[in-house]
């Protein structure tokens, strides 16, 4: 199995955040705009060269969502591309039910679709509710939600009357991203997932994120020698990632799933530049 020492970005320990809380903004290109003037997040990361990312090419099938937060199903889907925005919706439908099969859940609705690729990025405009809009990888090893922000990621996106059929005791609520390469054989910038049951309450650290019509709190983390960190090696898209992002119940399982992706020094150079998509959708199984 092809282990890599890799580079991890980390958010750094600053004094700056005992009085001030990490936020990142995003503002949408407009003429005019100078990222030098208009500063936008205060997020200073730093590169930790020395990551030991364990392939789990051989073993994918012994991870588990309930023990490390994370794990690899095997599934194929009908969309390598993604051409008008109705392929989103259908694609969203299928990770849905994928999730709902898997998870044995009554209820799964997606929220959000991301796709990205590993691009230079040179545009004037873009529009955030375009279900064709695509991002680059995103920076920072992070959690998507924190305890404070799934249930307001709940509240937000169920209608009243899912609310009313599910918002009672005996069911659980979890928050989970499908994330699969689009690309035959994923080389460049594969995604690497750390065991939750590595990482310490301390580590995490809660950062407003701001979009125009959204606002959400997301985990940063610094670094820990102790964090655990897997990859699968050429991951191809009949083998998507799941993992949490949220859960509603107490106990010793993983409740969430840090997540980064990172340069692969095993990459060929002429790698087909990664491409992904991932959804985010909010998923209730009886207790």
């Amino acid at each position: 199995m092809p282990d890599v020492t890799g580079t991890l970005e980390y958010l750094q320990k600053l004094e700056l955040y005992e009085s001030e809380k990490p936020y990142w903004c995003f503002l949408p290109p407009h003429d005019g705009f100078n990222p030098d003037v208009e500063r936008v997040d205060n997020l200073e990361f730093e590169d930790h060269s020395d990551v030991h990312i364990r392939d789990i090419r051989d073993l994918k099938h012994t991870f588990k969502i309930d023990d490390c937060g994370f794990e690899v199903v095997s599934h194929r889907s009908r969309f390598s591309s993604f051409q008008k925005p109705d392929d989103v919706a259908e694609y969203r439908a299928e990770a849905d039910q994928l999730l709902k099969d898997t998870l044995d859940a009554v209820f799964v609705k997606s929220y959000d679709s991301i796709l990205r690729r590993n691009v230079p990025f040179q545009r004037n405009q873009m529009d955030l509710a375009d279900p064709l809009h695509t991002e680059g990888p995103a920076r920072g090893v992070h959690n998507d939600i924190t305890y404070d922000s799934g249930p307001a990621v709940i509240n937000r996106y169920l209608a009243d009357e899912e609310k009313a059929l599910f918002l009672k005791p005996g069911y659980r609520f979890r928050i989970i991203n499908t994330w699969r390469p689009l690309v035959p054989v994923l080389e460049d910038r594969p995604l690497a997932l750390c065991d939750s049951r590595s990482v310490d309450p301390e580590d995490l650290v809660p950062a407003d994120r701001v979009a125009p019509g959204r606002f959400g709190e997301v985990y940063y983390l610094t670094h820990n020698p102790n964090h655990k960190w897997f990859w699968l090696n050429k991951q191809t898209p009949s083998e998507p990632f799941i993992f949490t992002m949220y859960d509603t119940k107490d106990g010793p399982h993983a409740r969430f799933c840090p997540h980064v992706s990172f340069v692969n020094p095993l990459a060929p150079k002429n790698a087909a530049p990664r491409e992904s998509v991932e959804t985010r959708s909010i998923v209730i199984t009886k207790e």
